[in-house]
């Protein structure tokens, strides 16, 4: 079976490789604290149609997240990322720090107005009310639906 787009004829096996490939991947940005989010979201908004926000323990001496929730919904999240996220999105990726940081009443991400965050890992579609909290980061259906375009 062939198809034909923008003039060009694709055998069936190719077809998927070829729209992947016109798939613009969604662009990944990872910031350390508040301050370094708050500049993403402000330098992304103008350039993304779709900006996501996920707010992760930062790494430990292995290089993985102190947090183990936040390891489990890892691959979750970025398989959704690599298939389903929409082309030109972004995904900010933020350090929250370590679990003492994170635990404090007093973290500036539980006590900034816009976020009041509860538990990580916590995925957002900025712009939007959706968001997913802790174990729902790890429902891989959950996360598709966050990330498909309205």
């Amino acid at each position: 079976i062939c198809f034909m787009e923008m003039g060009v004829s694709f055998k069936l096996s190719y077809y998927n490789e070829y729209k992947s490939y016109l798939r613009m991947a969604a662009k990944r940005v990872t910031c350390n604290g508040l301050q370094e989010y708050l500049a993403a979201v402000k330098e992304y908004a103008s350039h993304s149609p779709f900006l996501f926000a996920l707010f992760t323990g930062s790494p430990n001496a292995n290089g993985e997240s102190w947090c183990p929730d936040c390891v489990k919904a890892d691959p979750i999240i970025e398989k959704a990322v690599e298939t389903v996220a929409p082309p030109n999105s972004c995904l900010i990726t933020v350090l929250v720090g370590d679990r003492p940081t994170w635990k404090s009443p007093s973290c500036d991400f539980r006590t900034h107005p816009d976020l009041q965050l509860k538990s990580i890992p916590t995925l957002i579609k900025l712009g939007t009310v959706q968001r997913l909290d802790a174990s729902q980061c790890s429902d891989a259906g959950l996360v598709e639906m966050l990330f498909e375009e309205d």
